[in-house]
């Protein structure tokens, strides 16, 4: 008896080390042979893979009456195992001129940047008066690979090097390091955060969009001259090399007819890259911080509305409205971005006509998203496997 009793003993030690370095053991890129992706180890990174995608909440704008979206919508989340929440979308025409900020007074914003922007404040004041310590938002016809939660798992790891300052400083490593380009492997794995997986200092992490440029040394000129105290914008860009959830350079465009992103240019071939915001655009997603909810709330639901919702968050994030304490907002974002517009057959928004005209209205697409789940709804509700889901932007043979 008391050999066998030792044994348990053992064995049980055993088994609580194994848990211990599993949730706090060192953290590194792992491949995960069933996708052929990298995964992440450690505690925080496996927050990633829960129903909100690490973040407290997720939500989706959707306009009441386009049950199709919602529908959609419902499904797509599903059959990735996410739980969103829905904030409804608004008709410009039921915002009343009264609760508009004050310098929009004499401008012409449209019905649909008002009911955007509306929708989307609802959206800041939901997070702020839950005290979410972070929520992704998403507009209704965002889509995604269905390897998501993976993606986010590395996204997870680079971001870090510019939202969690290093142990015992205040400085992250985008505030100190002098090389201009790191790979996701060389960040240092004791940058670990208490509050997101993400990182605990970051106003915005811009996931879904439909362009952003690489700062650059002309970026802090130029910022400098309209924010003489604004802090510098960082230039570090972190790489995810090999990345096979990237489309072939060829198609790494917003759309069919749009110009090639300059990552096509600047980098081989399936390269994913984490950088700080410039000039980003559109907000298929985006995820939000509790500091950074309340920060924009108080930008533009008490004081600023000149422009679509997604040109006032681009200009906030490039620090062109300036704060009396300096810091310049921290926006992370990412090329490819990891979520982006699904085009349906017809291809209609309800704020603007996307795609400047150009997409193929008898065609569904998704730009940017190799796997994805509306295009691959169908198969993915009759349980098809990994190896009968359409690629939609194949390498070529």
């Amino acid at each position: 008896m008391p050999v066998l009793f030792g044994h348990r003993y053992l064995a049980l030690i055993v088994v609580v080390v194994l848990v211990v370095f599993w949730f706090f053991g060192p953290q590194g890129l792992q491949s995960d042979g069933g996708i052929h992706y990298p995964r992440v180890q450690g505690k925080a990174f496996s927050d990633v893979l829960n129903s909100t995608l690490g973040f407290q909440e997720i939500f989706v704008i959707n306009l009441p009456e386009r049950s199709d979206r919602r529908d959609a919508m419902t499904l797509a989340a599903a059959l990735t195992r996410l739980d969103v929440k829905w904030i409804d979308g608004i008709d410009g025409k039921d915002v009343p001129e009264r609760v508009l900020p004050g310098d929009s007074w004499d401008k012409k914003i449209s019905k649909g940047n008002k009911g955007s922007w509306r929708a989307h404040m609802n959206a800041l004041q939901r997070i702020v008066q839950d005290n979410l310590t972070s929520a992704l938002i998403l507009e209704d016809d965002a889509d995604w690979d269905i390897r998501l939660k993976e993606q986010m798992q590395v996204f997870a790891q680079a971001a870090r090097a510019f939202t969690q300052p290093a142990p015992r400083t205040r400085s992250t490593l985008a505030d100190t390091e002098d090389r201009s380009e790191l790979s996701v492997s060389q960040i240092p794995i004791n940058l670990r955060s208490r509050l997101t997986p993400y990182g605990d200092s970051w106003d915005v992490l811009w996931l879904g969009h439909c362009g952003t440029e690489f700062p650059s040394a002309s970026t802090i000129v130029a910022h400098k001259s309209t924010t003489p105290t604004m802090n510098r914008v960082p230039l570090l860009r972190v790489t995810i090399p090999s990345d096979v959830t990237v489309p072939d350079a060829k198609h790494l465009k917003a759309h069919p007819f749009a110009l090639q992103d300059s990552l096509a240019k600047e980098y081989a071939p399936h390269t994913r890259v984490v950088h700080a915001s410039d000039k980003t655009t559109c907000t298929q997603a985006y995820a939000v911080s509790q500091q950074g909810a309340r920060k924009l709330l108080y930008q533009f639901g008490l004081k600023t509305l000149t422009a679509g919702w997604d040109l006032m968050l681009g200009d906030w994030c490039d620090g062109l409205y300036p704060r009396e304490t300096g810091n310049r907002p921290v926006c992370v974002t990412v090329q490819p971005p990891l979520f982006s517009h699904h085009y349906g057959k017809g291809a209609a928004s309800d704020i603007t006509a996307p795609g400047g005209g150009f997409v193929n209205q008898d065609k569904e697409m998704t730009p940017y998203v190799r796997l994805s789940v509306r295009v691959n709804m169908e198969r993915l509700v009759q349980g098809v496997g990994m190896e009968d889901l359409i690629d939609q932007w194949e390498d070529a043979e």
